[in-house]
């Protein structure tokens, strides 16, 4: 079930020992397992947090009235949650498709064109970092870090190399610009210091 291709690197860095191999991957899988309570808490976090910017400054249809000011791409991927929603016959509502839209769609309206309009009038005031303002693009280029180490966390990929430990960290405190309490709580529940340091159960 395990390809050679997918063993690749935990060969490469195993000496070429299966079982070694193996071992390491099976390691993998146990640090991949305890982020997913931290990714979930900045999921959430973000999302929630920028929809509530944009509820409150363009309506709770901001996701349907043009008020933000939406590029064609990022409408596309709008009406594909509400087709989503639809599919699954399930209703169409500011909360649903909230839920619905990707992790991708909420760090890409942190991007670089709408740094004059959505990142000014609505984000801006969200993000503190010890009690100052931050730039739209420290920002961005955390969660967009963020998302393609969750990606790789939920494609099943090698991430033990990638340093795990400065990347929880970075996962707790980017928490922290939105929220301390959340960022606070990710931390009691995380478990991925714990997985470090106990390696080999």
């Amino acid at each position: 079930a395990v390809s050679r291709r997918r063993l690749d690197r935990y060969m490469q860095d195993s000496n070429g020992l299966l079982d070694s191999a193996l071992s390491l991957y099976e390691r993998n899988a146990r640090i991949a397992e305890a982020f997913y309570r931290p990714l979930q808490a900045l999921e959430v976090c973000l999302r929630n947090h920028l929809a509530a910017e944009l509820r409150a400054t363009y309506a709770a249809g901001w996701y349907r009235n043009g008020g933000p000011g939406f590029d064609a791409g990022t409408v596309a991927k709008i009406r594909k949650a509400e087709q989503d929603l639809l599919a699954d016959r399930r209703i169409i509502s500011v909360d649903s498709v909230t839920a619905e839209l990707s992790f991708g769609f909420w760090v890409s309206i942190l991007g670089r064109r709408y740094d004059a309009s959505l990142w000014r009038t609505c984000f801006a005031k969200r993000f503190r970092n010890g009690g100052r303002g931050m730039a739209r693009q420290d920002v961005h280029s955390r969660v967009d870090k963020i998302r393609r180490f969750r990606n790789r966390v939920f494609h099943h990929e090698p991430i033990y190399h990638l340093d795990p430990a400065q990347m929880h960290a970075e996962i707790i405190e980017a928490i922290g610009w939105m929220c301390p309490d959340s960022a606070a709580w990710a931390l009691h529940h995380s478990r991925v210091d714990y997985v470090l340091e106990n390696p080999w159960p």
